[in-house]
């Protein structure tokens, strides 16, 4: 028999040369020989982890470390049985290895990070401020430092990490952890020195070296593009991509109720709950089937019994690893769902990675893109998600008619009693922020402290957070002037406590780059006027969606110094002062912000319209009718759910003047309930046509509904006529790319992209001469029909669908037409196109003979083509194309139907 270092050689080579598998029935029979040999246990460990045999290997590394095999397998048993959430054991095992190596900081940094994990913050305090002083390996410390933070020892914690950077220098992804205690304690110095070192490493392109969580991010970034990509590259580095389950449930008819879940762990006393609770009891349970996925900490609060009544399906989750939490949402067969976290303390977005559902939605927790291929819409609305947003969102949007923020209306507010208790002046104007501290960022205070010196009869009411935060405040009052008594900070108090004490404050003060969100809410609810000013993204807008939502829209500024002047005025003018407060005392019932009966008839409209959408919606935005108070209206019941108004030109956003009506009953595709007309628009500014209104999801379904599902059937029959009218284009973009030997040498076959593949007949004739071929229809019976002949086809939305192919020629033949946004069209043309590479376009022509013979005669058909949004002029075009990275190469003029145009165009740079 070989020897202990003989075997352990010999099955370590096999081993680490893939045969994990293979060394695992040898190593128990020499178990079987020499029980508790410890090299053999810790081999077997080994080899069951990479064989993916984890439960075996968690007893075998223990078994080795109960025989003194090292504290290496208590740790590896301890990470493992974490990756299980499996909590308790894993500490118990990282203990085991802590006790027998006490210095060993990889097992502390394990300990800290499990702790952090389960949300066990306090239990790793002490394992927190050992690694500090032991360790010299920076991400650990890193670890240790945001383990403070996490105990609200915001400080110590910032200390920590000016420590950290003091001695290891400027490391992106230290900077990017440092800024989220500093950010509570206010040392504005500090943080913008982040701040700039972190804004100098997106400058690179690099998103990813900082390792910003996405939450800190938004809190103090205001560029929606940089906030998508800084999310992007968070979710890439932290949530692996897991196989996708992706059920189908049953089709939806109205025959069965909508089978709707959400996703959270603050189903319990959490600002989630104080807006939400009366949403899931008021859901409509003869039309949704409503799904509770948890995995809240446990918990005995009066909301959380009022959840727990209200789930009609409750399912604790808690304890499953992101794989089976995934798998068992799958298995009821949701229509809908919606994870109610996103990337906000606690979320868990590794469940969806793994696609347990077919619709999938992020809700009300995080207040921004979730940049993920998991997510197929975000529910907002048009305050905080307008439509100049829309670049900075994954996610398509669906858009709430008032605010997207739900309200509960049975919150009690119990009696203000005296401002004496709070020691608050009787004879003093009050202006209060109970924002958190990480929301106050020097630009808010300096407006606070602004409106403060003009109104000397007024104080400031503040959030008691972080001691740092308030010597920070007070210190900044004083070197701008105002007496640092006039500054007054409270602690944090439950919600009923919280809300009585806000009826003392006389107006409330808005954080700028980060709103308040439930913080206004409660605000408003308690009939105090809220003082925002309008922001640049999502999370500094939430407070103009709720003050539009509650018809008080003259208390958002258009800029920060608007803002004071509103504060100001309310502060001086008593008479307005009352009549704000007299309005919001009558809005609070009367208007749609705490109208939770209306709200959740919009939100289960929004439910109706996003699952008859799909993850493959052909608009990017969804916008909701009001049920304005009524009864619930029945899916697509009128024309004006059908479709949405285009308020500006889709090209170059001027106004737009009204061209004229066309009556398209006589289209193939027509059918009630579509509006019976078209209306077209002209732009005043750069003279391009275009409909009044693009048609909505609910409408796309009804265009399609009748078209012919024998197309390419049809086409076969006359496939070689087909042949005919494409090679010349085929013929034309050859000898662009420099004749046909290029097609020849197989290493330098050019891919032809067809975006609209329809009949297959240009996709055909391009495979014919050579090139290698690749279609994208949004049709998925066109994808089978020349999947079945052989041609790689999707069925996949262009603009948004995953496509990583380069192609060297990309084709919208009779496509972009069709879009709404054509720029957003050529721009994700010119994105997908190999450098060079060149855009061949076809479209009916305004300015050809053959269009203006057809106006003269009354016989243009091209007004009453439905899904038809644009009508291009040759000259319109060909700017646009300019303005979007082409060069014109090439223009011909096609015979396949009438006054059309073909414009071949490459890609600049």
């Amino acid at each position: 028999m070989d020897s202990a270092p003989d075997f352990a050689h010999r099955f370590l080579d096999q081993i680490n040369a893939g045969q994990a598998s293979a060394v695992i029935p040898e190593l128990r029979i020499l178990l079987q020989q020499q029980p508790g040999h410890p090299t053999l246990l810790t081999l077997l460990a080994e080899a069951c982890r990479l064989a993916g045999r984890v439960e075996e290997a968690v007893v075998a590394y223990r078994q080795a470390g109960e025989a003194g095999a090292g504290s290496r397998n208590w740790l590896a048993a301890g990470v493992l049985l974490a990756e299980r959430r499996r909590t308790d054991d894993a500490l118990a095992c990282l203990k085991r290895g802590l006790d027998e190596t006490p210095t060993s900081d990889e097992i502390l940094d394990a300990l800290i990070t499990t702790c952090f994990n389960a949300g066990r913050f306090a239990s790793a305090l002490d394992y927190a401020r050992r690694q500090l002083t032991l360790s010299a390996k920076p991400a650990f410390l890193s670890n240790a430092a945001l383990l403070l933070q996490s105990n609200e020892l915001y400080e110590e914690s910032s200390l920590a990490f000016k420590e950290i950077l003091g001695r290891h220098g400027d490391i992106p992804a230290i900077l990017g952890a440092a800024l989220v205690p500093a950010r509570f304690t206010c040392e504005w110095s500090w943080i913008e020195s982040l701040q700039a070192r972190i804004s100098a490493v997106y400058a690179r392109g690099d998103f990813d070296g900082p390792c910003e969580y996405p939450l800190t991010h938004v809190t103090w970034c205001t560029n929606e593009t940089t906030n998508l990509a800084v999310t992007q590259a968070y979710r890439k580095r932290m949530i692996p991509d897991g196989i996708r389950l992706t059920p189908h449930p049953p089709e939806y008819s109205g025959a069965r109720r909508l089978r709707v879940g959400y996703l959270s762990c603050d189903f319990r006393n959490h600002a989630t709950m104080h807006l939400m609770a009366s949403l899931f009891e008021y859901h409509d349970r003869e039309r949704f089937e409503v799904f509770a996925y948890d995995y809240s900490a446990p918990e005995t609060s009066a909301y959380r019994q009022r959840f727990l009544d209200a789930a009609e399906h409750h399912i604790d989750v808690l304890g499953l690893t992101d794989q089976q939490a995934a798998e068992r949402i799958a298995t009821d067969q949701l229509d809908i769902l919606f994870d109610l976290k996103g990337y906000t303390g606690g979320a868990r977005p590794g469940i969806l990675a793994w696609r347990p559902a077919a619709l999938q939605v992020t809700y009300l927790g995080y207040p921004g893109s979730c940049a993920s291929p998991d997510i197929d819409y975000i529910v907002s609305d048009r305050q905080v998600t307008p439509d100049a947003s829309l670049a900075g969102y994954s996610e398509r949007l669906c858009r709430l008619p008032d605010s997207y923020q739900c309200n509960d209306p049975r919150r009690e507010i119990g009696s203000a009693g005296n401002r004496q208790a709070h020691d608050l002046p009787e004879d003093k104007v009050v202006f209060a922020c109970f924002n958190q501290s990480y929301k106050i960022d020097r630009e808010s205070f300096a407006i606070w402290l602004s409106i403060l010196a003009r109104t000397p009869d007024s104080v400031l009411w503040l959030l008691d957070q972080c001691p740092a935060a308030q010597r920070n405040l007070l210190a900044n009052a004083q070197a701008a002037g105002i007496d640092s008594s006039r500054l007054i900070f409270t602690p944090f108090a439950p919600p009923q406590a919280h809300l009585a004490r806000l009826q003392l404050a006389d107006i409330v003060l808005d954080t700028l780059c980060c709103n308040g969100h439930t913080t206004t809410s409660d605000a408003l609810w308690a009939g105090i006027p809220v003082v925002t000013c309008r922001g640049w993204h999502f999370a500094s807008r939430v407070s103009a969606s709720l003050l539009h939502a509650i018809e008080l829209p003259e208390l958002i500024g258009e800029h920060p110094a608007a803002m004071a002047d509103i504060a100001v005025r309310l502060a001086t003018d008593d008479g307005y002062r009352a009549e704000i407060r007299q309005r919001l005392g009558d809005a609070r019932l009367n208007t749609p912000l705490f109208d939770i009966a209306r709200f959740t008839r919009n939100f289960e409209r929004a439910i109706e319209i996003m699952v008859a959408a799909g993850p493959h919606a052909t608009t990017r935005c969804l916008d909701v009718p009001d049920s304005d108070g009524g009864q619930p209206a029945a899916l697509f019941s009128t024309a004006t759910e059908l479709r949405h108004p285009v308020t500006s030109c889709p090209l170059c956003g001027a106004p737009g003047t009204d061209l004229g009506t066309a009556d398209c009953r006589a289209h193939p595709l027509w059918h009630p309930p579509l509006p019976p007309a078209l209306d077209w628009m002209r732009c005043t500014a750069c003279q391009h046509v275009y409909t009044k209104y693009i048609w909505s999801s609910a409408g796309i379904a009804h265009v399609f509904r009748n078209t012919n599902p024998g197309q390419l059937a049809d086409a076969a029959a006359n496939h070689d006529a087909l042949r005919g009218q494409w090679s010349p284009v085929v013929e034309r973009v050859t000898r662009l790319l420099g004749g046909y030997p290029q097609l020849l040498a197989p290493e330098l076959t050019p891919l032809w992209l067809d975006v609209g593949c329809g009949d297959g007949g240009l996709l055909m004739t391009a495979a014919d001469y050579g090139y290698a071929v690749s279609g994208l229809d949004a049709r998925q019976e066109t994808a089978n029909r020349l999947g079945a002949l052989g041609y790689a086809v999707t069925a996949d939305n262009f603009l948004f669908g995953q496509l990583t192919c380069k192609p060297q020629v990309l084709s919208l033949m009779d496509v972009l037409e069709h879009f709404a946004s054509p720029r957003a069209a050529l721009h994700r043309s010119w994105q997908l196109l190999a450098p060079g590479g060149l855009l061949v376009i076809s479209l009916p022509d305004s300015e050809a003979s053959s269009w203006k013979l057809l106006e003269q005669t009354g016989n243009n058909p091209y007004w009453m083509e439905i899904e038809h949004y644009h009508n291009f002029s040759r000259r319109r075009l060909i700017l646009l194309l300019q303005e979007t990275g082409f060069d014109i190469v090439d223009f011909a003029i096609p015979l396949r139907y009438r006054a059309q145009l073909e414009i071949y165009a490459r890609r600049v740079g």
